[in-house]
């Protein structure tokens, strides 16, 4: 009888366990508000995180409009944290307890958050609206490629291949500097700069629409903080299009080139350097006075002189902008030989012209990434800066691993292995490149015509060459492994 008794307590032992296995752990519901300090209305797609007190339990979910969030929890008689995060504002915290609560009870709670030093650029992008018909509609640009840098920082901060929207929202924080460089296939890039209480503003705009505060968020007293909203145009691409180049300034029937010209030539030689698709002519005309040969001389000489200025800023590719002078047998009005006209009517016809006269299909090896042309500008910046001190007889250190560069070296038609790819450049080759200062050994391969990729390291196989990778990303964000095989590079 004792072992029937037994076998009869494990049975029943048993079966209370399988009624349990198969009960669902009690739940509450939980509701919690969040909302910006200082009353300043409630916050959408805030990432909210749940997690229990040992962690077994954890919840991700996301703010309404109405920045509420509702999620069913476990009863365990523990302690919850909640944590709260949302672009532009610090990270909150605060906790609750499910300690007595019954199934299905509600939990309520409430978070406030702080609002982080700085601004969220609130940014449109439109096509650029026809000057002649200004009330024609602008329409949304999506699926462009966003790029945003910290100079400050030196590190890129956005970098969206597609960005589905036509509208893009960024946090600037105090005291940074932020490049930024919107692209889309069949537009010019738009290239952009943002200065937050850094370098004496304390709120630059440059290549931006007019920017105000937000209709939905407007600054804090102290406009120190809060949300900007801008409308950003980018302009199409037309073949055989004229853009008149204005404030080009040369000396009077010379084609020297004027201190006042400086500005819109760096703009005119970046906008070629964004954008390595277009082929243009750069043309200048005269007028009608003087003559005919002469002027037809002198308007060549003064295209040549833009165009050796444009190269010598930037690396363009060869034959992408192309020197033509007309002289004065393109006039755009009637002040032609024998009429005489005002100054301003003569002034018209002297003037420099940009014409696309080719659109390239684009080559994902000339699309080069913001953060690498921006870290390549900022050594070339401290190197020149290094070589003058160095003239001057004022350096007393040494800003790189060499005094002088190291030789470069080509790849053996025999290799077999892999190599890290620092970084790529286009245009002539130099070896005042900040690389050959900081390496005892640069690898060149020529990757097209004026392109060339700039390698370090020798590894026999895959592993080890990602192994040392990891020392080099934080310098060179963009760097990778290539491999070769009888000194060809593998794709």
């Amino acid at each position: 009888m004792m072992y029937n008794k037994t076998i009869l307590n494990l049975f029943f032992f048993l079966y209370c366990c399988s009624m349990l296995v198969g009960q669902d752990i009690p739940n509450a519901v939980l509701v919690g508000y969040i909302y910006e300090s200082n009353n300043r209305g409630y916050l959408n797609e805030v990432k909210v995180t749940i997690s229990s007190e040992d962690s077994v339990h954890q919840l991700k979910t996301i703010t309404d409009v109405q920045g509420k969030f509702e999620v069913k929890i476990p009863i365990i008689n523990g302690t919850y944290t909640i944590e709260a995060k949302k672009s532009a504002f610090q990270t909150g915290r605060t906790t609750i307890t499910t300690q007595g609560r019954r199934a299905n009870e509600g939990i309520f709670t409430k978070l406030e958050l702080s609002r982080l030093p700085g601004y969220t650029l609130d940014m449109t992008l439109t096509d650029l609206v026809d000057e002649t018909n200004p009330g024609a509609p602008a329409y949304g640009i999506e699926g462009a490629h966003i790029e945003i840098y910290n100079n400050t920082l030196q590190k890129e901060v956005v970098n969206i291949a597609k960005h589905p929207s036509h509208r893009i929202q960024c946090h600037l924080e105090q005291g940074n500097e932020y490049i930024f460089l919107l692209r889309k296939e069949g537009y010019y890039a738009k290239r952009m700069r943002a200065n937050v209480n850094v370098n004496g503003c304390i709120l630059c705009m440059e290549g931006f629409g007019t920017v105000t505060p937000s209709v939905t968020d407007n600054l804090t007293k102290e406009n120190t903080m809060g949300t900007l909203g801008t409308n950003v145009m980018m302009k199409k691409v037309v073949l055989n299009e004229k853009m008149k180049m204005e404030n080009i300034y040369y000396d009077l029937g010379k084609a020297t080139l004027r201190p006042e010209a400086k500005p819109q030539l760096d703009e005119l030689a970046q906008m070629m350097y964004d954008n390595p698709q277009i082929v243009v002519e750069l043309s200048a005309h005269t007028d009608s006075r003087g003559n005919n040969q002469a002027n037809m001389e002198l308007s060549q000489r003064r295209a040549n002189a833009v165009v050796n200025y444009i190269k010598a800023k930037v690396p363009v590719q060869k034959n992408q902008i192309e020197a033509k002078g007309y002289g004065e047998t393109q006039p755009v009005n009637s002040c032609v030989d024998g009429v005489e006209c005002t100054e301003e009517l003569y002034q018209q016809n002297r003037r420099t012209e940009l014409t696309v006269i080719d659109i390239l299909a684009e080559d994902p090896m000339q699309v080069r990434s913001l953060s690498s042309m921006m870290q390549e500008r900022n050594f070339d910046l401290i190197l020149e800066a290094n070589n003058q001190a160095y003239a001057e007889g004022g350096a007393t250190t040494e800003l790189y691993h060499r005094s002088m560069p190291s030789k470069p070296q080509t790849m053996s038609a025999a290799y077999n292995g892999y190599k890290i790819q620092l970084l790529d450049k286009k245009g002539d080759l130099s070896t005042n490149h900040f690389l050959f200062y900081e390496f005892d050994v640069i690898f060149i391969d020529l990757l097209k015509e004026q392109h060339y990729a700039f390698l370090i390291g020798d590894y026999a196989d895959y592993k080890t060459a990602q192994e040392a990778l990891v020392n080099y990303k934080q310098q060179f964000p963009t760097a990778k492994i290539v491999a070769y095989k009888n000194g060809l590079r593998i794709p």
